[in-house]
């Protein structure tokens, strides 16, 4: 009885370890297996981190690179504009390959942001291009907000990029170099402002000066070739000093409107020529109107010898000629002045 007993135990024992060795073996072989997954995984995270990191290192070194662009407050605008398309290109070739490559699900987010980020910089670099290449544009206030939006958003995109050990960042060489170029288009801009305002004011100023020199060409006379007529009784004295008068009101409204103008600092060679111009006139005119007066009075008095009448106008003569030499000045400088239009 006693043996019997001690073989259905021992019988009872083997199947006891049955039962238990199999789960065992299970229990160890899925043990190996979630050891050799997470060692292996672990290693996959691992080198996708290395690569991570090492393409975060060179953005932030390419980056850096804008120091050698600033100068206190200014910027090397010809050397920005040579370097700018190697700092794009090579920021362009760390893009296509984050796009080319599988990120881990651990590091994906990371990636995206990165990405993004990285968009966002290439963008800042060739608006900065776009805005050295024509500071003063018509479209470059635009400009101007896209490049502060990019610089934003890529500063936003780069600060959710959560990997330990790591940051990548706009680092202050950038943000630096964005602000002077935004300075500089500012420059630019209130210079073209200024320029613009200077180009307004002297056309405005030859559109005014083109019209009284035409009315003052149309008035302008040698009245000494009509005195010839009286002494022949073809006009009278009094005819003759009646359209002396008639220019004087003429150059009177010349001077008038020429006294109101507004004179551009560039423009004022030629105003300074067209006063003398209608100044020697106005003197001609005088000289002219007492030289004939003088001869009309004496001409009613005696009779007089034609020379010493002649010896009348001498003056006025003279007068004229310098009435012409300054017309000679004026259209030169005049021309000139058109010219730089």
């Amino acid at each position: 009885m006693s043996e019997n007993k001690k073989t259905i135990d021992t019988s009872n024992k083997k199947k006891i370890l049955k039962i238990l060795f199999f789960p065992s073996i299970f229990i160890l072989v899925v043990g190996i297996f979630l050891v050799s997954y997470y060692t292996f995984a672990n290693r996959v995270y691992d080198s996708y981190k290395v690569t991570i990191v090492s393409n975060i290192n060179t953005i932030n070194k390419i980056n850096k690179n804008t120091s050698q662009f600033n100068s206190n407050q200014t910027i090397d605008v010809k050397y920005a504009k040579q370097q700018l398309p190697i700092i794009i290109k090579d920021l362009s070739a760390l893009r296509d390959t984050l796009s080319n490559s599988t990120p881990t699900s651990k590091y994906k987010k990371d990636i995206e942001n990165l990405s993004s980020g990285l968009d966002k910089n290439l963008l800042i670099y060739r608006q900065t291009l776009a805005i050295l290449n024509n500071p003063s544009g018509n479209d470059v206030g635009t400009s101007v907000e896209n490049l502060k939006t990019f610089r934003d958003d890529c500063m936003n995109f780069y600060s959710l990029v959560d990997i330990n050990n790591i940051e990548i960042v706009l680092p202050e060489t950038s943000l630096v170099f964005i602000s002077n170029v935004l300075n500089y288009s500012y420059s630019a801009v209130m210079i073209k402002k200024e320029t613009d305002i200077k180009l307004e004011q002297n056309q405005v100023f030859i559109n005014k000066i083109d019209g009284l020199s035409v009315s003052f060409l149309a008035s302008r006379t040698n009245f000494y070739s009509d005195v010839s007529k009286v002494r022949a009784k073809e006009m009278s004295y009094d005819d003759l000093l009646s359209l002396v008068d008639d220019d004087f009101t003429k150059l009177n409204e010349v001077q008038t409107e020429f006294k109101s103008l507004s004179v551009p600092p560039t423009s004022i060679p030629t105003y300074e020529s067209f006063k003398i111009l209608i100044d020697n006139y106005e003197s001609y005119l005088k000289d002219f109107k007492i030289a004939l007066t003088s001869e009309k009075i004496q001409a009613l008095s005696a009779v007089v010898d034609p020379s010493s009448l002649d010896a009348l106008y001498t003056s006025s003569t003279g007068l004229f000629s310098k009435v012409q030499s300054a017309n000679n000045d004026f259209n030169k400088v005049y021309t000139q002045l058109k010219a730089k239009e």
